[in-house]
């Protein structure tokens, strides 16, 4: 079975340039699981979840066609253009 990491992409721009970029591992998904499985743990994840760059603005969290999920400014308010997409990928190792 494959192992799985939970990751989360923020990208933060300002004036059409991007100002920030950060791509964190959140967690791993413990135990042997399939891809199906390992979303359910993504789902906990990314409920919970709050980027930096989002912390003090109102937000909405949505489900892309995927089984990503993106963490978006509310009703696009905040100072800048911030997004963040919580993923699921396969971990490879050497």
């Amino acid at each position: 079975m494959p192992t799985w990491l939970i990751i989360a992409e923020e990208t933060v721009t300002e004036n059409g340039a991007v100002t920030y970029r950060q791509v964190t591992a959140l967690r791993p998904v413990s135990g042997n699981k399939s891809r199906e499985e390992a979303l359910v743990d993504l789902y906990r994840a990314a409920r919970g979840y709050v980027p930096d760059s989002l912390r003090s603005t109102p937000r909405v969290t949505g489900r892309d066609g995927d089984g990503s999920f993106w963490v978006l400014p509310k009703n696009g308010k905040g100072k800048s253009q911030a997004s963040c997409n919580i993923r699921l990928i396969e971990q490879i190792r050497p």
